[in-house]
């Protein structure tokens, strides 16, 4: 067998035409996948643009929450207390015992009259000793509570803490705005299971909420506002910002099924809270508007049907107190309270919560339906200890 010393010019002699040579077909090879990843590496670069444009107001907004939060920061403050709490009776006939439970909450720093008060709600310190009840600044330093004053009814507590040793360091107030929308943006500041100054944000969902189905004792006799904030045991106390840094509310309770947060949260409205506060610190005690009077609180449809009321308005009033003010402006039981002014009377308790937010002394005008017949009744509003 013959073997050619040119077994390259052997095969272009047995495959006739013209020939490629190995480089240029390698590049040919290449060239497609060269220019795939240059048009890749371009249309990357203009996804990262585009990405970069659509993603600036959003990361705007976020400055504005995380600004929001660090305004609001300094005049937060983490509380931990320490309460005795009774254990029932077991079912072997043991009888019930105290132990001391450690709560967790938060609360906000405010300026009353000169002193240098923190507001929280009434069960995260209630019953508790003054030294059993700790305060933590976001310096990490900690404010000596001289009084706690308490009111059961809004479920609001001042603590009045010591002034600063150093000239400088005293406690930075909160910023207070009146109110707050349904849709508005809100943040809460809290310490959920212990975990100080958690931020979360959400929506104002409801305002004026009377009904509530709160997680401690009885709903206080104020509308609530209704937040989707996530909202857990220990979160009591902390303030509802709006996104100028400015506390609007102060979370207070959850509805809850599995005792965690389900996006159902209240809050007190601050000015409700201030309004509470500054009697407690002037005065010690609450005076609230009273008109001296008792609701049927089975006052529904079918007896608002009987009585001629299309709608579900009217509170029917069922006892009045002797040498009260409603007894001395005329209402009797019976009586529907149809309209305060110019409002509309959904139930008792709207009733009752218009009452707490006016003033005493105030002179409202009522429309009452007293057998078929509408009357107008003006009537002034005394005042009594608000528990």
């Amino acid at each position: 067998m013959k073997i050619s010393q040119y077994p390259y010019r052997e095969r272009q002699a047995a495959s006739p035409g013209p020939q490629v040579p190995a480089l240029v077909l390698i590049l040919l090879f290449i060239t497609p996948c060269c220019s795939t990843a240059w048009s890749q590496t371009s249309d990357r670069a203009e996804q990262r643009q585009k990405l970069l444009a659509e993603a600036e107001p959003f990361e705007r907004f976020g400055k504005l929450l995380r600004a929001s939060a660090e305004f609001a920061g300094p005049s937060i403050v983490h509380i931990e207390s320490k309460q005795l709490k009774a254990v029932s009776p077991t079912r072997s006939g043991t009888r019930g015992v105290q132990v001391q439970v450690e709560e967790s909450g938060s609360g906000i720093i405010a300026d009353v009259d000169g002193k240098r008060v923190v507001l929280t709600n009434r069960h995260v310190v209630e019953d508790v000793p003054l030294d059993a009840i700790k305060i933590q600044t976001l310096d990490r330093r900690l404010l000596t509570p001289t009084q706690v004053l308490t009111n059961a009814d809004f479920d609001v507590a001042a603590v009045v803490v010591a002034e600063a040793a150093v000239a400088g360091e005293r406690p930075i107030p909160a910023v207070f705005a009146d109110s707050a929308e349904v849709g508005d943006i809100i943040l809460t500041v809290g310490s959920p299971f212990g975990l100080d100054r958690s931020v979360s944000m959400g929506i104002v969902s409801a305002t004026n909420r009377r009904r509530v189905p709160a997680s401690v004792g009885p709903t206080p006799r104020v509308g609530f506002y209704q937040i989707d904030a996530a909202v857990n045991p220990g979160s009591s106390g902390g303030p509802m910002l709006n996104l100028r840094g400015e506390v609007v509310g102060v979370v207070t309770a959850i509805a809850t099924q599995g005792g965690g947060n389900e996006g159902v949260a209240f809050a007190i409205p601050a000015k409700t809270v201030m309004k509470v506060v500054r009697q407690l610190v002037k005065n010690g005690v609450v005076m609230r508007p009273y008109i001296g009077i008792g609701f049927d609180a089975a006052f529904g449809p079918e007896e608002r049907k009987q009585l001629g009321i299309d709608r579900m308005v009217g509170a029917r009033i069922n006892q009045v107190q002797a040498n009260s003010p409603a007894s001395q402006a005329g209402l009797q039981a019976n009586d529907v309270i149809l309209r305060v002014d110019q409002t509309d009377i959904e139930d008792d308790i709207h009733f009752v919560e218009l009452i707490a937010q006016s003033e005493i002394d105030a002179v409202m005008t009522l429309n009452v339906l007293r057998n078929g017949t509408t009357l107008t009744v003006p009537i002034t509003l005394g005042s009594q200890i608000s528990r």
